[in-house]
């Protein structure tokens, strides 16, 4: 699927050291949680980012992205937190066992839409109101979205039936993808896996996103880690692929050991 990820105008013998890049993309944005900042450009998210969030039925999908909304709020940034999997009471349950306070500054805004269109708007007003501050969306899951109702080159309501299926996130995908392109926001996008571990999910999404932070299981007899539990960069367009740290699922959320590991050879 191709995306118009802001292409700057070339002239056709020109030199790619004439372009200038944006200054929104200069400088990583920290999430406030130093291992998801490793995992990402070493010190943080840059602007613009979609990444997506798989793993195993119960490898802490949720709960480390509930963690990390309140990271990012304890930033002073601001983190929508759209939900479709779960009620908001449940979403809140959870927060009390994590232990999350407003008086440490934490917390995230809580939505439950379910059309792009929806989530955008929000988005938009957020940027409105707090102009200066990093704007993240984390969106609980994938499977939960619907596409947009506009047709993007007309900017009228689309005739016909929507899209359904595997074709809608496909859709979504791109056109959240798309969103954080033109606005330099920064998506968390959860996504669901079978319970052999396979993307539930086209594999055009993964070439959509820019990122792809995998929670699962160290299966290499060889390796120290084997048996644990480890969120894995498989694909990362700003930083380095491979990077992976061990981590513990306790009441208190996601544990994570100290010290990153290269999937290419020994620790990073």
């Amino acid at each position: 699927m191709l995306l118009d990820v802001g292409q700057p105008k070339v002239r056709y013998d020109g030199n790619i050291l004439d372009i200038e890049v944006p200054p929104q993309m200069e400088t990583a944005v920290s999430v406030g949680h130093t291992h998801m900042n490793v995992l990402f450009a070493g010190d943080g998210m840059i602007p613009s980012t979609a990444a997506l969030i798989t793993g195993l039925p119960g490898a802490g999908k949720t709960t480390l992205m509930i963690q990390v909304a309140d990271s990012i709020t304890r930033t002073g940034n601001v983190c929508l937190y759209n939900t479709g999997e779960e009620s908001l009471y449940q979403v809140r349950r959870v927060t009390k066992r994590l232990g999350l306070s407003k008086h440490a500054g934490g917390g995230f805004i809580p939505s439950y839409h379910r059309n792009v269109d929806d989530i955008t708007a929000h988005m938009d007003r957020l940027r409105k109101k707090y102009p200066g501050k990093q704007i993240f969306l984390v969106q609980d899951s994938l499977q939960c979205l619907e596409p947009s109702r506009i047709d993007p080159d007309t900017g009228k309501k689309m005739r016909g039936r929507p899209k359904q299926g595997l074709a809608a996130q496909v859709a979504a995908c791109a056109q959240l993808t798309q969103y954080v392109k033109d606005t330099f926001s920064i998506l968390l996008l959860i996504g669901q896996v079978t319970k052999n571990g396979t993307f539930a999910g086209k594999q055009q999404i993964k070439h959509i996103i820019d990122c792809h932070l995998h929670l699962g299981l160290d299966t290499d007899k060889k390796s120290e880690s084997y048996g644990c539990r480890v969120a894995e960069m498989l694909k990362n367009r700003f930083g380095p692929a491979g990077i992976y740290f061990d981590f513990d699922l306790e009441a208190r959320g996601l544990v994570f050991a100290e010290a990153a590991k290269s999937s290419i050879g020994g620790k990073a």
